[in-house]
């Protein structure tokens, strides 16, 4: 029997969804690295709708859950054939490399003072766990802004499940609407301004694109 209809999680998936979490976070730190050594001055991507934006702290639970959900997106699509789970992986390689090269030559920071994110004012859960996540994310200073890397690996997470049968439609509304609420969360919680949104996800749809024309001149040539 093909194991092309095996609709089971695989174990690479598994493997994959822990290494790609890790090399996220190399390529983040790496190109912030490369960055400051090349001496590039950073800028602030800020716009005056950011301005109008309010701190939502609530939104706090689905940036932090991006990453369970990021590890998870190589096990789902792994129930797919094995040429959509190597296109998928492509398209992730490819994503990273568009976005450390964009980090790296147009380097950017938010003060999350001048934010308000320091307000005294603000209490609660989702203040203390804002609050915690920046202690570990550059403190007062943030950088890597544009392009949002949630927003890049958020939207190539649901691009690999969508409209895919081997996927169960609820896991296909769940990518969804997730990577929507990812979206919003970088903006209500003040990680990241509009430009970075717009950016993380262009990457994400160019990456998709070149991958899937290239796999599909594959295709034909093979045919």
């Amino acid at each position: 029997m093909s194991t092309e209809t095996n609709t089971k999680v695989k174990g690479y998936g598994i493997v994959l969804g822990v290494l790609t979490l890790a090399l996220q976070h190399g390529v983040y730190l790496l190109s912030h690295h490369i960055s400051s050594r090349l001496g590039l001055d950073p800028f602030s991507p800020k716009t005056a709708i950011d301005d109008l934006i309010p701190i939502v702290p609530a939104f706090i639970i689905p940036y932090v859950w991006s990453y369970v959900y990021w590890a998870m997106a190589p096990m789902a699509v792994s129930k797919c054939e094995k040429s959509h789970f190597l296109k998928y992986m492509a398209a992730y390689v490819l994503s990273m490399m568009l976005g450390a090269t964009v980090l790296i030559f147009v380097p950017t920071y938010m003060d999350r003072v001048a934010e308000g994110l320091q307000n005294p004012d603000m209490h609660g859960f989702g203040v203390r766990l804002m609050q915690f996540w920046y202690s570990l994310d550059g403190g007062d200073m943030a950088y890597n802004l544009l392009p949002s890397f949630h927003c890049v690996n958020s939207t190539i997470s649901y691009l690999g499940v969508a409209r895919r049968p081997e996927i169960p439609k609820w896991y296909r509304v769940y990518s969804l609407v997730l990577t929507l609420l990812i979206y919003a969360s970088t903006l209500f919680v003040k990680q990241h301004f509009l430009p970075d949104v717009f950016a993380g996800i262009a990457v994400a749809l160019l990456s998709w694109g070149i991958v899937s024309a290239l796999w599909n001149r594959r295709k034909a040539v093979s045919a």
